[in-house]
Formats: C-alpha cells, structure tokens, sequence
C-alpha cells in the first residue's frame, strides 16, 4: 500500500512541475520609458527605481493616445503602460501604451523680442 501511494505521489509532483513549466503570467505595469532598443526589439521601463525590459515583437500593440504608431514613434521619457506577459524569465509586451500632452509652446521673453525704432510713412508715388 505505502508503494502505491508513493507512486500516486510521484505523479501528481510530476504533472504539477509540468503545467507550471509552461505557465504565462500576464501584468501590467506603469513607468516611465528610459531606454529604447529598436534594433534589438526592446524596450527598457522603469516603473520605480528598478528597471524593466520588454521584449517587443511584430504582435506588439504600439498606442500614443489611443492611436495605433509603430516603436520607432516612442521617445525615451514618454509615459507608458505596459501590458506584458512572463514567459520564464522574458517579459513579453503585449501593448505599450504611450499618454502625451499637448505640445508646449514657447514664446520668447520681452528681451528677446527686436526693438523697434520709429516707424515712419514713406509716400509712394502714385501719379
């Protein structure tokens, strides 16, 4: 009796280690992007103070408010969302979503401005 509970044992050690092998993990994850690698089809997020890299592929769902771009459109500093999946020990990127603002605009200060002398009106001759 004691072997065939053994055995039992030994099998359901077996088939737990097995599905868990293969297991995916899917998160998300808020951060800031500070380093993009296009060439090698990675991106490096840092949510808090310890870096992140993504693996990113041609399945990847690339958005900049709400808007479907590609990943060369990213810029290091952009704001990002990132779904991804853990496959091992890889980060897989399902969507990285980028939020920006409007643009800022700036004008330049009174100082910079030229200063204008008089104008004058020239006549011109129209007989």
């Amino acid at each position: 009796m004691i072997r065939l509970q053994t055995w039992i044992t030994i099998v359901l050690v077996i088939a737990v280690f097995t599905c868990s092998v293969g297991y995916i993990q899917a998160a998300e994850t808020l951060g800031t992007i500070t380093k993009l690698r296009p060439e090698r089809g990675e991106i490096v997020l840092t949510p808090n103070f310890k870096d992140m890299i993504f693996q990113v592929d041609n399945t990847t769902r690339v958005l900049i408010n709400g808007h479907a771009c590609q990943l060369a459109d990213l810029r290091e500093g952009d704001q990002a969302a990132v779904g991804y999946e853990r496959v091992g020990r890889r980060l897989v990127a399902v969507m990285v979503h980028v939020t920006r603002g409007p643009r800022e605009v700036h004008f330049p200060s009174t100082v910079a401005l030229p200063r204008w002398e008089k104008l004058t009106a020239v006549a011109s001759p129209r007989d």
